[in-house]
């Protein structure tokens, strides 16, 4: 799917390609959606082409539990 969004300069994709990895970091941190035309996974749903909802991961001690 290609991206529509008038402000995909700013997304990730274009982030990385410029070779900002500060800024792709610090968008990164804490991921909440991934983009699913490129698998790139951002904080915000805005900073992504195609925002898809990461899978909720509960902590339960020695291992993780994906609701």
């Amino acid at each position: 799917m290609e991206c529509t969004g008038k402000h995909h300069e700013e997304h990730m994709c274009q982030i990385k390609a410029r070779g900002d990895m500060a800024t792709y970091e610090r968008l990164a941190a804490n991921a909440m959606v991934e983009c699913e035309n490129c698998g790139a996974k951002a904080a915000s749903p805005e900073d992504v082409c195609n925002p898809i909802e990461l899978p909720e991961i509960k902590d339960v001690g020695d291992a993780f539990e994906v609701r």
